[in-house]
């Protein structure tokens, strides 16, 4: 705690200094942006580092500038002597939040408002009911994603996108030397990777030294697997876990790790899903089962979507659509409440959807944008959200089943983990 409030108080100064290095940070140049000579410093907190996801938050910053000219976006927890990864960066933000001392505007995820300290004090964060219904916002909107920020009857953030987490991503080029198609059976799936491992190729890539990686994979195959009723029955309605479900979701990722992976380089330290991803990009791996803004990322590396890589959705799951979604809030004590509300803004406007999006590897949350707005892979993507037979909301795992992924990459023992399922139930 010692080192935490140490890093804490880094990172005030830090913003006090960026304020400084505007003009006075009391000022309520807000109201009037346009007209105003003075410059206003606004604090965002986002964890976005890797390459495409800080593009794309790079992306909204550039756009506000030029909607707002007299107000500077800066991010304070993108020091690495500061904040080394997203836990850390949600710990310091607790603190923060706690101690009223807030940034002016920050990420989380939708289903993170419903849980932990944002849930046990909802008036942490600002209202924005008004904002969505000037915007239009609150009638051009997925519905899911208006129900996720809905807390204690109000709207507490906008959602910047909506992520496909049951994305199997493939490389062009190596199933056509292999003479594969994409999967999208669970038998086909692992007919291929036997294939391609007697061909001398690693059919997943993955990373296991990291457990909300394994979680991701195992919950997307545990949704084909069960098929969507069960799956409700377990991940979404939180039903105690019944043996005899679970356990074939068990045992397909641990055949999954124990014969489909590059078991050494997923148990090193520091190799998480950038590392992976680069595997599917050298050829290294022929596929990557993970969230979307894994696209971002193989964009970035210059690959081409559709040309390069392609995406399907995870075995057994056509017609699914397990979304999560990173949204932006503005805490109820802001110090420039009113300019955190315009970066509000600028994130929901169609421009700052599209943008975004386009570099993040996410679908917009607006109903009416333009397929002509986006590349082939992304419209694909986004006409599969709207008229997906199933929404799913992206599941929050206990920090007991992590670590029993975690455990199983390393013991293989099915049984304990199934213990651990059924004795530590979805809270």
């Amino acid at each position: 705690m010692r080192d935490s409030f140490r890093k804490y108080s880094l990172i005030t100064c830090l913003a006090m200094s960026g304020i400084a290095c505007g003009s006075d940070a009391g000022s309520d140049a807000s109201k009037d942006p346009g007209t105003s000579k003075e410059t206003i410093a606004v604090e965002v907190f986002s964890w976005w580092t890797a390459p495409g996801e800080a593009e794309a938050l790079d992306s909204l910053m550039v756009l506000h500038k030029d909607r707002f000219p007299n107000t500077r976006i800066f991010n304070a927890a993108t020091d690495p002597a500061i904040v080394s990864g997203g836990a850390e960066a949600k710990q310091l933000l607790q603190d923060r939040m706690e101690s009223g001392n807030p940034p002016d505007s920050f990420q989380t995820n939708a289903f993170e408002l419903h849980r932990g300290y944002l849930a046990a004090d909802s008036d942490l964060l600002h209202p924005l009911d008004d904002l969505f219904e000037d915007s239009g916002l609150s009638k051009d909107i997925f519905p899911e994603l208006l129900e996720g920020v809905m807390v204690d009857g109000h709207l507490r953030a906008v959602p910047v996108n909506v992520h496909r987490e049951n994305s199997l991503f493939y490389n062009v080029t190596v199933f056509q030397k292999n003479g594969v198609e994409p999967p999208q059976t669970m038998a086909e799936f692992l007919e291929i990777c036997e294939t391609l491992k007697a061909n001398g190729v690693t059919p997943l890539a993955i990373s296991t030294s990291q457990a909300w990686i394994i979680n991701k994979v195992f919950v997307a195959l545990s949704l084909g697997t069960m098929g969507p009723d069960k799956f409700v029955k377990y991940f979404v309605d939180k039903e105690p876990v019944a043996a005899e479900d679970m356990a074939p979701a068990i045992d397909v990722l641990d055949k999954v790790l124990t014969d489909y992976i590059d078991v050494k380089a997923a148990a090193t330290d520091g190799y998480g899903w950038t590392q992976a991803a680069d595997s599917l990009h050298a050829g290294r791996a022929a596929m990557f089962i993970h969230g979307d803004w894994a696209k971002g990322y193989l964009t970035h590396l210059g690959w081409t979507p559709g040309v390069d890589f392609g995406v399907t959705a995870t075995p057994d799951s056509a017609g699914a659509f397990l979304w999560g979604s990173d949204v932006f809030a503005v805490p109820a004590k802001a110090a420039h409440l009113n300019e955190g509300l315009d970066w509000l803004r600028t994130i929901a406007s169609e421009e700052g959807q599209v943008a975004f999006n386009a570099a993040k590897g996410s679908s917009p949350i607006r109903l009416g944008i333009s397929l002509d707005e986006l590349d082939s892979m992304a419209a694909a993507t986004y006409e599969d959200l709207k008229n997906s037979d199933l929404r799913l909301s992206a599941v929050g795992l206990p920090q007991t089943w992590d670590d029993g992924l975690a455990q199983l990459a390393k013991d293989h023992d099915k049984q304990a983990l199934l213990q651990i399922f059924i004795d530590n139930p979805i809270p």
